[in-house]
């Protein structure tokens, strides 16, 4: 299954759409996270612009005004859609692949480090909640596992964000998969 994780940092423009859309069919996408649309409402018509054809399915989290916006898109028919779920910079799906439950969630974290533990605590929570099953997580944490992953920090300042993080890639049962391209993705 080949997922594909992008920030657009803005949905408006038919030109990103289209070029999104290129990447899409080019790497054969099966599901696409979206951090940051900028946009509320998403109609079938931004969604196929994108995706590049109607074989879509799609669940979003509207924009606050200019600030996030979450869009996942996954091939239609590609696995049983069992129910969405949503919370403060998180977007999921929970499906039923040949017999098996998948968690699917689509995050763009807030840039304010309460809001993002808040995020995942309730993430650990809803995980903690309902039926097993094998989670996929991804997006834009804004959050690092290492002092290595920012340019010109200051020590103490990140302590807490890094022990929080990695905590909630415990608690998650997460495996920090290497990124492709520049280290900074």
């Amino acid at each position: 299954m080949i997922i594909f994780s992008l920030n657009l940092r803005g949905g408006g423009s038919r030109a990103k759409r289209k070029r999104v859309g290129y990447h899409i069919r080019k790497g054969d996408v099966d599901i696409c996270f979206i951090q940051e649309t900028k946009l509320s409402g998403i109609e079938f018509s931004v969604v196929k612009e994108m995706w590049g054809d109607n074989q879509v399915e799609w669940s979003y989290l509207d924009a606050n005004g200019a600030l996030g916006g979450i869009l996942t898109m996954w091939k239609k028919d590609l696995f049983n859609l069992v129910f969405c779920f949503r919370g403060e910079g998180f977007l999921g799906l929970c499906v039923e692949k040949e017999g098996k439950l998948i968690y699917f969630v689509n995050v763009y974290a807030s840039c304010d480090i309460t809001t993002r533990i808040r995020s995942w605590e309730r993430l650990c929570e809803f995980k903690n909640n309902n039926s097993k099953g094998s989670w996929c997580i991804g997006g834009d944490f804004n959050s690092i596992t290492s002092l290595e992953e920012r340019i010109g920090i200051s020590t103490r300042s990140y302590k807490r964000e890094i022990s929080s993080f990695k905590e909630f890639i415990e608690n998650m049962e997460l495996v920090d998969l290497p990124t492709i391209g520049g280290k900074f993705t």
